[in-house]
């Protein structure tokens, strides 16, 4: 029957170009179907070594795995023509975000189509350590009536300490409240009255781990939180403290907990996940320790998470080939933000403003890119002006065509300084300025989009102009003095290039101006050092945007 919170496939939508997705790990029905209504080729193949999927890789514009999978920077360094990579599930860290990032693909998960699913494991986990209900089946299996043995516990007014205050860690929290249990909770991204509002005392990750009676974990497996739950914090808790994870391996140091079971002073550990999936060798001593309870990684495994995650990852990437608005985006958050239409001008006019500034750049290596917002419009979307220049940057400078995702981190490899601010209030309804830092020069832009669509560079240098950022133009400053226009046109008019608008800026204090050509071609190179050559004429380029 129909799965509690699945819906039918999505309509389909318009996808320009036959696109390929590869399904290499077990994934509900759902997730094909959606794809393939929508037009898009999918492939399943399970099981790859690293050597396979690198071989076919080539041939795919999206990769969908579960946990299955590992994605690996060899994988994606061989994906030529690969967008947009999609874990079906919560976690990443089975995929190389950085090389990833790196080649400009796209990472999403759908991180809340299991919380429900973890959640409710994690309190089934709770519950079967505090009455031994594992332990009491597997005696009643082997012939035996060992009451006496299997003495527990009640949650009502144990403490339950959570560390990581996500999506999940709320659900156990609440569900736990409901058996009459104080919590206490740590979270840095979690703010102190957010949890006193969900009933959470909130404390320090030592004294969470402290004052805990149940311990549970729900933080991802980064640097910071591995081996989080030590020798050295396992020390401090409580005797008798009985400790879950439904999270990830490797947050509790495995070595440890054991010895802290076989001391007696953990009472119990429940466990769904480990530092090696499956279990290393090594592993065994924990997983069969008598008060240690372990599923094989069961927290999404059930036939409403799986069914959501799988449609909403093809929906994911079905809304991405489609141009629509994404979600999940774990490796360039600002991509979401690109997709909304009324910020796609916006983008295009900042990679024009950074291709323009950095063809007119007179020495110098770039040092610094700063972007200032203001306005209704682009006043939340600092870091997309800014990433959006830099593609126009690099790819004038260097003719790497990067993207949204790839800019920022080669800025940053280069030493490159990237910064973005929200400024005053403009005359205009709403303003990207740029500046550029190269050698000792800093060079100004900015730019604003009237109406929808219709992107114009208003302020160049300090000076102000009004012109498209389109085609060929020809930027100079010249002496405000009659003749000057008129000889640089007659340079254009007897080299057969014709002129199609001319801009001139009011003068400055020095009686300087900037001047603006459209032109209906490329000069030659003669022509160029022509026009340079002309009296009272500076700093001249010819830019194509």
């Amino acid at each position: 029957g129909k799965r509690s919170g699945i819906g039918a496939p999505s309509p389909a939508m318009t996808i320009s170009g036959e696109k390929r997705v590869l399904i290499s790990d077990p994934t509900d029905k759902i997730c094909a179907d959606v794809l393939i209504q929508a037009g898009v080729h999918v492939d399943q193949k399970q099981k790859l070594s690293e050597a396979e999927l690198a071989e076919i890789i080539k041939d795919y514009d999206g990769l969908i795995v579960r946990s299955g999978t590992t994605v690996t920077a060899t994988i994606i360094e061989a994906a030529h023509r690969l967008k947009v990579i999609g874990r079906a599930g919560t976690g990443v860290d089975n995929i190389d975000c950085d090389a990833a990032t790196r080649k400009g693909v796209m990472v999403m998960n759908t991180p809340g189509g299991n919380t429900i699913s973890a959640a409710e494991h994690t309190c089934a986990l709770i519950m079967s350590l505090a009455r031994n209900v594992a332990q009491g089946d597997a005696s009643m299996k082997a012939h035996k009536w060992e009451r006496k043995n299997f003495m527990g516990v009640e949650l009502m007014g144990k403490t339950l300490g959570v560390l990581g205050l996500g999506r999940v860690g709320r659900e156990v929290v609440s569900r736990c409240q409901a058996f009459g249990m104080k919590v206490v909770g740590y979270d840095p991204m979690f703010p102190e009255d957010a949890s006193r509002k969900l009933a959470i005392e909130p404390v320090s990750a030592a004294e969470c781990i402290r004052r805990a009676d149940f311990l549970t974990v729900h933080v991802p497996l980064l640097d910071e939180t591995r081996n989080l739950i030590n020798a050295d914090s396992l020390a401090t808790t409580k005797p008798g403290v009985r400790i879950v994870n439904c999270a990830r391996g490797g947050i509790i140091d495995e070595a440890a907990l054991l010895a802290a079971l076989e001391s007696g002073h953990v009472a119990g550990a429940g466990l769904d996940v480990f530092e090696s999936e499956p279990p290393a060798e090594h592993e065994w001593a924990l997983i069969k320790h008598p008060r240690v309870i372990s599923t094989p990684h069961l927290g999404a495994s059930t036939e409403e998470a799986q069914g959501k995650v799988a449609q909403e990852i093809a929906e994911q990437f079905v809304n991405l080939f489609s141009g629509k608005t994404v979600s999940g985006v774990v490796n360039a958050p600002d991509l979401t933000l690109s997709q909304r239409p009324e910020l796609q001008p916006w983008t295009a006019l900042c990679d024009k403003m950074g291709s323009l500034v950095a063809q007119t750049l007179s020495g110098g290596q770039v040092s610094r890119v700063h972007c200032a917002v203001a306005g209704p419009a682009v006043g939340q979307a600092g870091s997309l002006c800014v990433a959006s220049a830099l593609t126009g940057i690099f790819g004038a400078l260097t003719g790497e065509r990067l993207n949204l995702i790839n800019a920022p981190i080669v800025a940053r490899e280069r030493e490159i300084a990237i910064s973005h601010e929200v400024a005053e209030e403009t005359v205009y309804h709403s303003l990207v300025t740029l500046t550029v830092h190269a050698g000792t020069h800093a060079h100004t832009i900015a730019g604003t989009v009237f109406g929808k669509s219709t992107g114009r560079i208003v302020m160049l240098n300090g000076h102000s102009v009004e012109f498209p950022p389109d085609g060929y133009l020809l930027i100079y400053k010249n002496i405000d003095k009659p003749g000057v226009l008129a000889s640089v046109a007659s340079c254009m008019a007897a080299n057969n290039v014709n002129i199609g608008t001319a801009i001139v800026s009011p003068r400055d204090a020095e009686g300087v101006v900037t001047s603006i050509m459209s032109l209906d071609k490329k000069l030659d190179k003669a022509v160029l050092v022509k026009a340079k050559a002309l009296p009272d004429v500076s700093e001249l380029h010819l830019v194509h945007v």
